[in-house]
Parts: C-alpha cells; sequence; structure tokens
C-alpha cells in the first residue's frame, strides 16, 4: 500500500522549516550542553508514536496553517542535557526534567522561528508543553506527520512535525 503521503507544499513540510528546526536543534545543544546532535533521513507516518519517555509540544501556529513540532527525548539524554546545561546532578524521573527540556525545546523553536519568520513565514510565539510521552493527546498520534530521527549521546531522539 506504500508509505501515507504528505502535502509536500504544506508550508511545514517546506524543506526550510526541517533544516532550521534541526539546524537551530544543534546549535542550541551543542552551545549550552556541550552535546552533538547527529540526524537521520526522514520519514512520513501516519499514527506514529514515539517510543521515548519525554515529549514536548510546540505550536507551529500561523494566519493559515495550523500544526505541531514535537520533540521526544530518551531519559537518559534529557538528563544529560540538563546536568550539562546547570552543571548539577538531576534525577531522570524528576519533574524538573521536563521543565528543563521545555525551556531547551523553546530555545530550539525560538531560534528557528526567528530564521523562518524572516524568510516569510509567520509563526506566533508557542508556550512548550514538555511532559511524559505516555500523556501525549490523541489529537497529536492521529495525524500524519514527518519524523526526523536524531542520536544525541548515543541514544535515540525525534523531531516530529505533524500537520493539521
Amino acid at each position: 500500500m506504500g508509505a501515507p503521503k504528505i502535502n509536500q507544499n504544506h508550508p511545514f513540510m517546506n524543506r526550510e522549516v526541517i533544516i532550521n528546526l534541526s539546524n537551530e536543534m544543534s546549535n542550541v545543544l551543542k552551545m549550552m550542553a556541550e552535546l552533538e546532535a547527529d540526524f537521520q533521513k526522514p520519514f512520513v507516518s501516519l499514527d506514529w508514536r514515539s517510543p521515548k519517555e519525554i515529549s514536548v509540544l510546540l505550536s507551529l501556529d500561523t494566519p493559515n496553517y495550523k500544526g505541531t513540532v514535537c520533540f521526544h527525548f530518551d531519559k537518559k539524554v534529557a538528563q544529560k542535557i540538563i546536568e550539562n546545561m546547570t552543571g548539577s546532578a538531576v534525577d531522570e524521573n524528576s519533574p524538573d526534567i521536563l521543565d528543563g527540556v521545555g525551556e531547551v525545546s523553546n530555545m530550539f523553536y525560538g531560534a528557528a522561528k526567528t530564521k523562518l519568520n524572516d524568510i516569510g513565514f509567520d509563526l506566533k510565539i508557542s508556550m512548550p508543553k514538555p511532559l511524559w510521552t505516555k500523556d501525549l493527546p490523541e489529537v497529536i498520534e492521529s495525524h500524519i506527520s514527518m519524523v526526523v530521527p536524531l542520536q544525541i549521546d548515543g541514544k535515540d531522539c525525534f523531531v516530529e512535525i505533524i500537520v493539521f
């Protein structure tokens, strides 16, 4: 039957969106946490569910289009990011992990949003919503998405762009 199809003309499937999110994620991780992100080939999926424990949702919102970007983190990666950023030990099950990845994801999105708006997008401000992946809203798991796998500190993580 083949892979699900995304409307490649949808502005959130624009190569610039994916590249800017990936580049800014790499830049922030390198600068703030001294970690490298190794991005893999993206894929399209219908009803994809993240196998990672932690997710952060941010709205992709313009006057004419709506979507969501989700950053999905392995717990150990999230712990490492927060510890590297703060210089303090943190328990991988602590609510501080969620707060920390929410903040760093907001940095990824903010930097990418600025660059995308400079080239004509009109993305609005978005508040990050960090949560345990098991608590993702059902609506997030019922749409076609572009998934960009990556490795941080040798562990799999994902950037997911969902279009509505």
